[in-house]
């Protein structure tokens, strides 16, 4: 045998068989399935020389980790010496039943790899090895009935196996034959090997199938466009882009801005004239209703503005109805408080004169700011009031129906008062001045005149006594003339003759009496009393109406120079003394 120039042996060295760690047993990793324990033995067999020589191992050349062949273990090819290969195991199952190359027991030691020498070179090396190096093999499980492996042996398997050096010894054969269907054996039972299929691996890479394209569908261009150096959002250059963006937030903020400024300007009534407003809020009024007066007197710039004010501050259930001094340099916050009763409960003083209408009492109140004449005819007619007993039989629905019943007096109202407040002042008034004695002389007076008043009837006699008297002193006077015509006229018809109903009945214009005016109100055509007070009669007129004066007059007229009235008993007399007034 040639020596190894390359990688020379030192001098009285000798190779020995390397010995494989103890965690890494041959059979262990070959086998799944473990054997029984048994005491253990440390056996190894020698393996005879080698019949002839076989292939020398390349360096280079390492195993799957199924053979567990040291890759690091490499020898210099031509001055090998030959290895016994030992093979320690246990006390493997009896021959009978060969266990299958599952499981196995793991073994202490492992084969290291044979390595083919000559047949010359092996026996002298065999002389070398001490004696401790070679354990005897006959305790070895016998391989006789070993499972056939249906997996096809790999290639580098049959190329190890096919190195083991050919030996007569019917032990030794048997090993060999059971490392071989060990060997055959995979370790992954699961894993199969298959050849590989080149029409399923042409199959598996295939690309996917086009879908058909219709005719007048465009192509879809996968990914983002790219855009060219230099341009920015729609193809626009980047720096025109920029100027473009920041002149359209400098146009926003701007705009923003002075919309912000004009609104809080309205709000806080920034720069606005000092001019005092009179502001009258109906009962009827909505809110709409109450905006468009506020921006007709300039109180307000934006009607949408102060209805989102109003909205956010409850400011529709603050402002009641009512007459306001406002100003225009009120802000949104001054306008809703002033407007609010709540705020400021001043109090007014009225006096309602002596034979004043309703209508002369409802414009009263209104230029007082106690409520406005709108609202107080409108409750008069259809309003809620009190149970008053003197109102019995009287007919509601109409502004003047509560004509005589609101007694003049005077008065303490706040100011923006409820109109149902201001009249119930008076009706209350009225209950209290109107006494049970006074109730009493109606009676009286029934009884003298055999009549059959009512207290109704009184009060539109005291309305009459009221517009016709030019004193209280006078007011028993009138009375009687006025009896005198309904109970004592003898043949002549009941006509009073009294300018003042006429003047009521024409709304209030004393400047022409008309005396041919086709009404229940005309006494010069229609008898007897007049359907209605029409008036509010004070207390001496309803006490002289309970109580006239007994007398033989039946004419009268006011004297110019006195300001009193001259009395006459006869239609002769009356007339002179027309003549001497008025010619």
């Amino acid at each position: 045998m040639e020596e190894n120039k390359e990688f020379p042996l030192p001098d009285g060295e000798k190779v020995l068989s390397p010995e494989l760690p103890e965690e890494t047993p041959l059979i262990a990793e070959l086998t799944m399935e473990p054997l029984p324990e048994e005491p253990e033995a440390e056996e190894t067999t020698a393996l005879p020389e080698a019949d002839s020589p076989a292939e020398a191992v390349s360096p280079e050349e390492t195993f799957p980790a199924e053979e567990i062949v040291p890759a690091e273990e490499t020898f210099p090819e031509e001055e090998i010496v030959p290895v016994e290969i030992a093979f320690p195991v246990e006390e493997s199952a009896p021959a009978e039943e060969f266990v299958p190359a599952v499981e196995t027991a793991p073994v202490e030691e492992s084969v290291p790899a044979e390595i083919d020498v000559p047949v010359e070179e092996a026996a002298a090396a065999l002389e070398s090895v001490p004696e401790t190096e070679v354990v005897p093999a006959e305790e070895s499980a016998p391989a006789e009935e070993a499972v056939p492996v249906e997996e096809t042996v790999p290639e580098s398997g049959s190329d190890f196996m096919s190195r083991i050096p050919e030996v007569d010894d019917p032990k030794v054969t048997e090993t060999v034959e059971a490392i071989e269907a060990l060997l055959d054996k995979p370790v992954d039972q699961d894993f199969q090997y298959s050849e590989p299929d080149p029409e399923f691996d042409a199959m598996l890479n295939a690309p996917a199938p086009e879908k058909p394209r219709q005719e007048h569908e465009r192509p879809t261009r996968k990914g983002r466009p790219k855009r060219r150096r230099g341009e920015g959002l729609l193809g626009i250059p980047n720096i025109l882009a920029t100027f473009v963006w920041l002149a359209l937030i400098l146009v926003i903020g701007v705009t923003a801005g002075r919309m912000l400024w004009v609104c809080a300007a309205d709000v806080l009534a920034f720069g606005r004239e000092d001019r005092p407003v009179t502001i009258t809020v109906y009962e009827a009024d909505t809110m709409d209703d109450i905006v468009d007066k506020l921006h007709k007197n300039g109180l307000i710039r934006y009607k949408s503005l102060f209805n989102l004010y109003a909205s956010i501050s409850d400011a529709e259930e603050d402002i009641k109805p009512g007459i306001y001094d406002l100003n225009t340099r009120y802000d949104y916050h001054a306008l809703v408080n002033f407007m609010s009763p709540k705020s400021s409960r001043e109090v007014v003083e009225l006096t309602i004169p002596e034979g004043y209408t309703c209508q002369q009492i409802f414009a009263l109140l209104e230029e007082n700011r106690v409520c406005t004449a709108v609202d107080a005819a409108a409750y008069a007619a259809s309003g809620e009031l009190n149970d008053y007993w003197f109102l019995e039989g009287v007919e509601r629905g109409s502004e003047n129906c509560l004509e005589g019943y609101l007694f003049p007096d005077t008065y303490e109202f706040y100011k923006n008062s409820s109109p149902r407040e201001a009249l119930q002042r008076m009706l209350n008034n009225f209950d209290i001045k109107f006494t049970e004695e006074m109730l009493g002389q109606l009676a009286t007076l029934n009884e003298n005149l055999t009549g059959d008043y009512t207290l109704r009837e009184i009060v539109i006699v005291a309305s009459l006594i009221e517009k016709e008297s030019a004193a209280p002193s006078e007011s028993p006077k009138v009375a009687g003339v006025i009896y005198n015509r309904l109970f004592n006229w003898g043949s002549n018809p009941k006509l009073l003759g009294i300018d003042a109903a006429i003047v009521y009945a024409q709304g209030g214009n004393a400047e022409t009496i008309d005396t041919k005016l086709d009404s229940p109100y005309n006494t010069y055509l229609y008898p007897g009393l007049v359907p209605g007070p029409i008036a509010n009669p004070g207390l001496a007129s309803l006490k002289a109406a309970l109580n006239p004066d007994m007398h033989d007059y039946f004419y009268y007229v006011l004297n110019p120079s006195t300001g009193k009235h001259q009395f006459s008993k006869s239609l002769d007399e009356h007339n002179n003394w027309i003549q001497a007034f008025y010619d």
